[in-house]
């Protein structure tokens, strides 16, 4: 588990004060509309939470250019949700993290 302050995720402080743990987390993370980003986006939460904790949902830009996918994530304590961010940020077509 992550304990040290990460620069890729919200701080621990900030993810207790704003939420509940265990419970809904969700994360978007946006990259190319074609390729393997998305699937790699997907397996990087799975491989922290299992595959039952992580719903997904995606969403294409118009012109199929762009995708966002959204992970709404049953983490059962804080280091999961920062772990999930760590792991997305390894991602290597990744634009953005929310």
């Amino acid at each position: 588990m992550t304990t040290s302050p990460s620069p890729r995720a919200p701080s621990r402080e900030l993810l207790l004060a704003n939420h509940r743990f265990p419970g809904p987390y969700i994360v978007k993370a946006f990259g190319p509309g074609e390729g393997s980003f998305a699937a790699e986006v997907v397996a990087a939460a799975v491989e922290v939470v299992g595959e039952s904790r992580a719903n997904v949902q995606q969403r294409t830009s118009s012109r199929g250019r762009r995708v966002c996918v959204t992970l709404t994530v049953n983490a059962f304590t804080v280091d999961e949700v920062i772990d999930v961010y760590e792991r997305i940020h390894e991602v290597p077509q990744l634009m953005l993290i929310l």
